[in-house]
């Protein structure tokens, strides 16, 4: 097999089927290591694992233009770049941690607004009504009314077979001239 073929080929789990371990060793908890247990090796041990925790001067390494380059596509390239822009521009002043938020945060937000004002638009101007059969149709349910509730029973709304799934035509401001009419 080529090595494309397996590149693919990912385990069922994280571990790939072998049990985990603590890289930390048995002597991670304190209490371990204030046993008789805890001899000087496992604290040689544990000093330079300590001391290999801490990150080089150079670390953590910025992400590469190259990589950038490499592993999004254009058009994601080209909508990041404004926000790349104005993220340089605030960390001098805010700071890496909030221009960094501000950088995530604000974009996804605008696509959210911009989703429910099209949405709240859509149904607000497009609802489906005797004059058209596409479109939302907005149906309010009855109100919930409980025996001791000051409106009990509730009222009826609809009487006559005609008054269900009118979709707006008796309050129609058009046409009222042809009701009239006897053909």
């Amino acid at each position: 097999m080529s090595d494309n073929a397996n590149k693919y080929n990912f385990p069922s789990s994280e571990t790939g089927g072998v049990k985990p371990m603590s890289i930390r060793g048995i002597f991670e908890r304190e209490h371990r290591r204030l046993s008789d247990d805890f001899n000087d090796e496992e604290r040689l041990w544990r000093k330079q694992w300590i001391k290999d925790q801490k990150l080089s001067p150079n670390e953590p390494r910025p992400v590469s233009q190259e990589w950038i380059r490499e592993t999004r596509n254009p058009i994601r390239r080209f909508l990041s770049k404004p926000w790349e822009l104005l993220e340089a521009k605030m960390t001098p002043v805010t700071g890496v941690n909030v221009a960094g938020t501000f950088r995530y945060l604000v974009p996804k937000l605008m696509v959210v607004t911009a989703f429910v004002y099209v949405a709240w638009y859509h149904l607000k101007y497009n609802q489906n009504n005797w004059q058209r059969g596409y479109g939302w149709k907005v149906v309010t349910n009855k109100p919930t009314v409980f025996p001791g509730d000051d409106n009990f029973p509730a009222k009826r709304e609809r009487f006559q077979p005609n008054d269900y799934y009118e979709s707006g035509f008796k309050s129609r401001k058009v046409f009222l001239d042809l009701e009239k009419k006897e053909w």
